[in-house]
């Protein structure tokens, strides 16, 4: 039974509690907007490079609002695979694992390479497509899928090391790595240089970090002092903190640019337990059909996810099929604040259908699991 205790300390949850419909349904959720986010800063991101204060106040403010997508899609993962509490076969897992990576991986590849080379006016070559495709030489999400695909590896032994949270040990885990990660974002800023690499090199990399830290927070029971207003308020004021630090580092030619725009600095880590423990318990007792809406989006999710860079490029211009250059939707549409929301949705709203489209194909469907 899950313990409830305060903030600081750690319960541990029964195997039934964490495979419930209820906390299905939070992580459902938390999936959609993560990938919204995702669009979204994909939308706005453009827009950081201008030089007018207003569109890069929005580049900053819509960028910085969606930091939390990529991390909270890690915490997602290692709520449902660390929690799951059934006997592993290491070739039935890595099996079904890697299946759902390889074949959209290189689907997806392929079809990026395609466009490149329309892009670029040059013949496409299977020695430069395998060259790309081995050292991961790609725009757009496909990183992703290298990063989970490494995280997967880890899994079989992250799973028994981590069952027993009341040890501590995923605590401990989580606070040194994030807490190797915060001394380097110091060091940055104030000295522009990286921590020590030989020390930062020998600890794991931040997304097992976040792989973890989303078990930790999915099987535990935290009271938070002051609740939901506190956790909303501690999103907007990191999201905040965040886009003011990067305005302020614009332009210089140092390596403070981007040191706030990451996925590894303390204030990200920061908004994505913050939005992770707000949703947490999410049920629309009093809607089902919502429910059941959210569950479908977030079916579709790792298709949109996959093919979102696709549908942006079409809407933009930059793949001039529908459009050219400038005469499409982009991140200027109506206005700059306008702009990437309405890319955005539209965006999302496309690369669901163009997913749920593929998913009803078979063989192609295996691009979009």
């Amino acid at each position: 039974m899950t313990k409830h205790i305060s903030i600081v300390r750690h319960g541990h949850a029964s195997p039934a509690e964490g495979a419930s419909q209820d906390r299905l349904e939070y992580l459902d959720l938390l999936r959609c907007l993560a990938i919204v986010g995702v669009v979204v800063m994909h939308s706005a991101s453009p827009l950081l490079g201008s030089f007018q204060i207003s569109a890069m106040a929005s580049g900053l403010f819509y960028s910085s609002m969606s930091l939390f997508c990529v991390p909270a899609m890690l915490m997602i993962s290692g709520a449902l695979m660390l929690g799951d509490q059934r006997p592993m076969s290491l070739s039935k897992f890595y099996g079904k694992r890697f299946v759902k990576i390889l074949l959209p991986l290189l689907g997806w590849s392929l079809i990026y390479y395609l466009i490149l080379c329309m892009q670029t006016e040059s013949a496409p070559n299977v020695i430069s497509f395998v060259k790309r495709f081995l050292t991961g030489m790609w725009s757009g999400p496909l990183w992703f899928l290298y990063m989970i695909a490494g995280v997967y590896l880890m899994v079989p032994f992250m799973r028994p090391a981590f069952a027993d949270l009341s040890s501590g040990r995923a605590t401990v885990f989580v606070g040194i790595i994030f807490g190797l990660q915060a001394l380097n974002f110091v060091t940055r800023l104030l000295w522009e240089q990286d921590l020590n690499r030989f020390l930062s090199g020998a600890v794991m990399p931040y997304y097992l970090a976040y792989f973890v830290l989303g078990h930790l927070l999915n099987r535990t029971h935290i009271r938070v002092p002051g609740g939901k207003p506190l956790l909303a308020v501690v999103f907007l004021a990191c999201a905040t903190i965040t886009a003011a630090g990067e305005f302020a580092a614009f332009g210089a030619n140092t390596m403070l640019p981007n040191t706030f725009f990451s996925y590894q600095q303390p204030l990200t880590v920061l908004m994505t337990a913050s939005i992770f423990l707000f949703f947490k318990g999410w049920k629309p007792e009093a809607a089902r059909k919502r429910a059941k809406l959210v569950h479908e989006v977030s079916g579709l999710s790792y298709g949109v996810f996959l093919s979102h860079i696709l549908v942006l490029s079409i809407l933009t211009g930059q793949l001039p099929i529908l459009f050219t250059y400038g005469h499409g939707l982009d991140w200027n549409t109506v206005h700059p604040w306008v702009g990437p929301v309405i890319t955005g949705l539209t965006t999302f709203a496309l690369s669901a259908l163009l997913t749920a489209g593929l998913k009803r194909i078979p063989w192609v469907n295996r691009i979009v699991p």
